[in-house]
């Protein structure tokens, strides 16, 4: 049996001439179904996880540990020139784009609606507007994004609405610095807030207050940690692992040099195993989903005996129908595909949209039973389907077309592995006993 008759029997087994009723056919294009419905989430859940992943982890980067993190000696403290003179020497070196000295601390923030625990991060003004991830990935809502003045401080936008803070009010800082007898003493500092910050990332939102590295002297002892960030092109090169190891060679043996991977190293390891995680789960759908296909070939062998042992009767090989089979079966899993990865695509392009509309309906749902349940309907509290408080406000939307295509390859396979099994089966029908029937 020639391939091109193999192609043409497995064609008429998927759209026979006439359009009788069959099961098998029935059943094949419920597998068809199936696969499409299960590549949905798997490509939404590909991609969302993709997007919040590389969001979060390139406002970790660009915003809190820097590509590269320098740390002097800090026995004695260092002053802020001293930070000043070695982030211009630092942003020489080759392959540094960029060097931010900084003074960061822990502290208790006090304002009209309270007190709050806050990392305390002295920078220099011109940071906003000289790193690119401070100026594209802060976004001002209230007030302005500068430093410049005395006693100025930007807040994020968490802290200024738990403390009740706006742009121009006064925040007293208080933090602890070490007295002549080693004990620590409390020290109150005054600032005005100069601006209302957001990252779009609420956990980040909620710890830190900025001020001007000139105002760092309030960050003493223990607590507080003084370095240089470095920024270096594509954090995820392999160059910045060779520039870090330059900078090594280059400073004195009490400097130590961190990147990026290490200062982040659990949460890196935690998105990574949170993705593996889900992905595993939607693959076993999708397995699922395929099985499906040996189901409707099972049938679709059945109703097709008679033809079988009439093929078989003019010369047809076993191989010839087993192939013609197995070609069904991975066209079934080649049309779910053509359906599930573009309307999974839709999904994720519009996901933002898609969460937006399902907790309008899921609070407006929730507010109708809580308003039927009684007066407690007054204390209804807008539910929120990713909370803000754990993920980015706004999930940006990547595409990850390696990915995809191996989603393709293994659906495929997996459709090609269902298939095998009742090929074989219809393959190694006997025609002698079929039309002895007939």
């Amino acid at each position: 049996m020639k391939p091109a008759s193999s192609i043409f029997f497995a064609f008429k087994l998927i759209l026979p001439r006439r359009a009788a009723s069959s099961g098998g056919r029935k059943s094949l294009f419920g597998a068809v179904a199936c696969i499409a419905l299960s590549l949905v989430p798997l490509v939404v859940v590909l991609t969302v996880s993709d997007g919040m992943i590389s969001g979060i982890t390139r406002r970790m980067i660009g915003l809190s540990s820097y590509h590269l993190r320098v740390y002097p000696p800090q026995d004695q403290g260092v002053p802020a020139e001293l930070l000043r003179e070695s982030a211009a020497v630092l942003a020489g070196v080759e392959g540094v784009t960029g060097a931010y000295p900084e003074k960061q601390g822990i502290g208790l923030a006090a304002g009209k609606g309270g007190r709050l625990g806050v990392t305390i991060r002295a920078v220099v003004p011109e940071l906003f507007s000289a790193n690119s991830d401070f100026s594209t990935l802060f976004s001002v809502t209230d007030g302005q994004l500068t430093l410049e003045g005395t006693n100025r401080a930007l807040i994020g936008s968490k802290i200024a609405e738990d403390l009740g803070l706006r742009a121009g009010d006064s925040l007293r800082l208080i933090t602890l610095r070490t007295g002549a007898s080693g004990a620590p003493i409390p020290r109150s500092s005054l600032f005005t807030v100069a601006g209302v910050i957001s990252s779009g990332y609420q956990e980040l939102d909620s710890l830190w207050v900025f001020v001007s590295l000139d105002s760092g002297d309030l960050l003493q002892g223990a607590s507080s940690l003084s370095f240089i960030g470095l920024t270096g092109g594509d954090p995820f090169s392999k160059k910045l692992a060779l520039t870090a190891w330059e900078l090594s060679s280059l400073l004195p043996r009490e400097y130590t040099v961190y990147s990026w991977e290490e200062l982040n190293a659990a949460w890196y390891e935690n998105f990574a195993s949170t993705k593996t995680m889900l992905l595993c789960i939607m693959i076993l759908i999708v397995l699922v989903a395929s099985v499906n296909i040996s189901s409707a070939l099972v049938i679709l062998a059945i109703e097709r005996r008679r033809e079988i042992a009439i093929l078989k009767s003019l010369g047809a090989t076993s191989g010839g129908v087993s192939f013609a089979f197995l070609l069904a079966g991975i066209s079934a899993g080649a049309a779910g595909v053509a359906l599930g990865i573009p309307l999974g695509l839709l999904c994720a392009v519009n996901v933002n949209g898609i969460i937006g509309f399902m907790e309008k309906v899921v609070n407006l749902a929730a507010k109708f039973a809580y308003i039927l349940a009684g007066p407690q309907g007054n204390f209804f509290i807008p539910l929120h389907l990713l909370d803000p408080a754990y993920y980015l406000e706004h999930i940006p939307v990547v595409l990850p077309f390696g990915s995809l295509f191996f989603i393709v390859c293994g659906t495929l396979v997996l459709s090609a592995l269902a298939a095998v099994f009742p090929s074989i089966r219809a393959g190694r029908e006997k025609p002698i006993d079929t039309l002895r029937r007939i």
